[in-house]
C-alpha cells in the first residue's frame, strides 16, 4: 500500500512563514534546484519566503488532500513540477481535482502544474529545498512567537481525510453545497433486501460498512431467541472498490448514484437496513429473510445436489440422439 505524505511537518514549517508559494516535485526528479535557481527575481518582497518541497513519493501517488493541506497550512499558492515526475498524467490529474476546491470555496489560492522550469526570468537568491520529513524549524517558532499547532494525524481513507481539510478551508462556513458540483466518487448505496449475513462488512478493505447485532429477547423453553441487526454505511471511508456488491448472497445492494459533498461533510454513518434475525428451520443459523430457510439453505432446497442445471439446458438439449450435430 502506498504511504500518503504526512504534511504536518511542513504545516508547522508554514505556520513560522509568510505565505510562501510552493514547488512540490517528486522524489525521482532529477535535479529539483533548477527550480530553485531558475524562479527568484532578486528584490522581490517575497524572495526567501518561498521554498521547493521534495515528497518522499511520487506526486502522482499523492491524494488532492496533500496539496490543500498545505493550502490550509499558509501557502499562498503551489505549482507541482512536473517535468521530474514518473508520472506526469496522473500527477496533472491530481492538480485538476485538488484546484476546483479553492475556486468552489473562494480562495485566492491557486494550484497549478508546470512541465517546464519557468524561463526568461532574472536568476537571484535561490529558494530552500526542503524535504517532507525533514524541515527545519521556523525562527518565530523556535523562540516562542508563533502559537503551538495542535494537528492531529491524518486519517488513512482518502476521502475522510479530504473532508477533515474541506471543513478546515470552509472555516465552518456555509453548508458545503459549492461543492456538489465536484464529483465525490462515493457511491450512493442501498441494501433494501439485506438478510443481515454481514458478508459485505467482512470483506470491505477499509471498514465502511459495519454489521452489528443487539440480542432482544433471550432463548428460552417456550421461545427461539429473538435479535435485530443494523447494517450501517460509512461513506467517507469507501473507495468504490464494489467486492460487497458482488459478495452479497443475498444481492441486497444497490448503487444508486453518489453522495455530494454537501452531504458527506455534515453526515457520519448511514443506517442501511435494520431488521430482525430469525433461525433457520433447516441449518438453526440466523439470518433475516422474510422466509423460513437461511439463503444457503433456501439454495440448497431449490438444487438438492448442489449445482444448478449448465447454460442453455434444457431450453437448448442439442442434437437428438442418433442425429450428427449442427455445423
Amino acid at each position: 500500500m502506498t504511504t500518503i505524505p504526512d504534511t504536518r511537518p511542513l504545516r508547522h514549517w508554514l505556520h513560522g512563514a509568510d505565505g510562501p508559494h510552493l514547488v512540490i516535485s517528486c522524489a525521482e526528479h532529477p535535479d529539483t534546484g533548477t527550480w530553485s535557481r531558475a524562479i527568484t527575481e532578486p528584490g522581490s518582497e517575497h524572495a526567501l519566503v518561498h521554498a521547493v518541497i521534495e515528497l518522499s513519493t511520487c506526486v502522482a501517488q499523492a491524494t488532492p488532500a496533500v496539496l490543500l493541506e498545505l493550502v490550509a497550512g499558509g501557502a499562498s499558492g503551489i505549482t507541482v513540477a512536473l517535468d521530474g515526475c514518473a508520472n506526469p498524467t496522473d500527477a496533472e490529474a491530481l492538480v485538476a481535482r485538488a484546484g476546483p476546491f479553492l475556486s468552489a470555496l473562494g480562495r485566492p489560492e491557486t494550484i497549478d502544474g508546470a512541465r517546464a522550469v519557468p524561463r526568461g526570468r532574472k536568476h537571484g537568491m535561490p529558494w530552500p529545498i526542503l524535504r517532507e520529513s525533514a524541515v527545519p524549524v521556523s525562527r518565530r517558532v523556535l523562540f516562542g512567537r508563533s502559537g503551538r499547532l495542535d494537528l492531529v494525524e491524518p486519517s488513512k481513507h482518502p476521502t475522510e481525510r479530504l473532508l477533515a481539510v474541506l471543513r478546515e478551508l470552509s472555516g465552518g462556513e456555509g453548508s458545503g453545497t459549492e461543492l456538489d458540483g465536484i464529483p465525490t466518487g462515493v457511491p450512493r448505496l442501498t441494501a433494501s433486501r439485506c438478510a443481515g449475513s454481514g458478508v459485505c462488512a467482512r470483506i470491505c478493505p477499509v471498514d465502511a460498512l459495519t454489521l452489528t447485532r443487539t440480542v432482544l429477547a433471550e432463548a428460552d423453553a417456550h421461545q427461539d431467541a429473538m435479535a435485530q441487526f443494523q447494517l450501517s454505511f460509512d461513506p467517507a471511508r469507501c473507495t468504490d472498490c464494489g467486492q460487497c456488491l458482488h459478495v452479497c448472497p443475498e444481492s441486497a445492494l444497490d448503487r444508486g448514484g453518489e453522495h455530494v459533498w454537501s452531504s458527506l461533510l455534515v453526515r457520519e454513518q448511514v443506517s442501511l437496513r435494520v431488521g430482525l434475525i430469525r433461525r433457520c428451520a433447516r441449518c438453526g443459523g440466523p439470518h433475516g429473510r422474510s422466509g423460513e430457510l437461511c439463503a444457503v439453505c433456501t439454495y440448497r432446497a431449490a438444487n438438492p445436489f448442489g449445482s444448478t442445471m449448465p447454460p442453455g439446458w434444457p431450453d437448448d438439449p442439442g442434437p437428438a440422439l442418433g442425429q450428427p450435430p449442427n455445423d
